[in-house]
């Protein structure tokens, strides 16, 4: 049950993640040097207090989480400002059925015992189903195809980063060490990773890099996305280290666009429809009544 109510918590973060820059409209490069260096800086000084790293696998894994976080912010920040809330996270829906296919193609084993118990397997599929249905359905915004083609790059991170962050989250027994290790690495690399491509994108004009970085707004901005992303990373990767498959916590990531809702307490604009949302939390509900009640599904 621990890692359905931090999968829930994930989701709340996630829905002040996707509106910050619907309302801003700042450069995506900017806010992911900000995400990524700022989280880095903020949580340095606690490596000295758990075990250090020596394994080089899960170095790797680091290093691998960190790009395909870069991907992953710049992506949802550009495509918030560009599209809306409500487009981006209709599109990441997709990354549930790519999350889950991934970690059955690298855990055969455990997905072939799955399969076995087939009303189990058929139950569990049909019912993941019917929750990306709805959820297609309840975001009432029009999918274009530029948005489709743009979001596909922060569909696959999302399923990439899902199954690496339960690798990271199970890599050593101290929690506190996994999670520290993810918040300072990882995070770090990503913010390399979007400062070269804002470096490129403007031509390496530092004079101008740097007014971007430290303009005013984008300041209280970026220390405002370094607050709440902390716990985002801390709830994710606790669910992700007790759930049996990654996807599944992608599902409960999807009630963002709920928290968005009740959020921004906007109903008669609301870009939600409320029936296929219910009818969502229902399919949700099934999910999470297979996977914790004694059907033996460990992945």
């Amino acid at each position: 049950m621990l890692w359905i109510i931090n999968g829930l918590v994930y989701g709340f973060f996630m829905a002040l993640y996707t509106l910050v820059n619907q309302r801003h409209k700042f450069n995506g490069y900017v806010l992911g040097v900000w995400r990524g260096f700022g989280i880095a800086l903020l949580f340095v000084p606690f490596l000295l207090l758990v075990p250090l790293q020596t394994d080089l696998r899960n170095w790797y894994l680091l290093i691998l989480q960190g790009l395909l976080i870069g991907i992953y912010d710049s992506h949802i920040f550009f495509a918030s400002a560009r599209y809306g809330a409500s487009v981006t996270s209709k599109l990441l829906v997709l990354s549930v059925l790519v999350t889950t296919l991934m970690w059955w193609a690298i855990t055969p084993e455990l997905f072939l015992e799955l399969v076995k118990k087939e009303n189990v397997f058929i139950t569990l599929i049909l019912t993941i189903f019917g929750f990306c249905v709805c959820y297609w359905y309840m975001l009432k915004s029009k999918i274009t195809q530029n948005a489709f083609w743009y979001m596909a790059p922060a569909v696959l991170s999302l399923a990439g980063m899902s199954v690496a962050t339960k690798e990271i989250a199970t890599m050593g027994q101290d929690v506190w060490a996994n999670i520290l290790y993810y918040l300072v690495v990882s995070t770090f690399v990503s913010g390399v990773y979007n400062y070269v491509l804002l470096c490129k994108d403007k031509h390496y004009n530092f004079t101008l890099i740097e007014k971007m970085i430290f303009n005013h707004e984008v300041v209280k901005v970026g220390a405002y996305i370094v607050s709440f992303s902390a716990a985002l990373i801390a709830a994710k990767t606790m669910a992700m280290r007790l759930a049996p498959n990654p996807g599944y916590v992608v599902t409960l990531l999807l009630t963002a666009p709920i928290f968005v809702y009740l959020l921004e307490g906007n109903k008669k604009a609301s870009s939600i429809s409320e029936k296929a949302g219910f009818a969502m939390l229902f399919f949700l509900f099934l999910i999470m009544m297979l996977l914790v009640n004694n059907f033996n599904i460990n992945d």
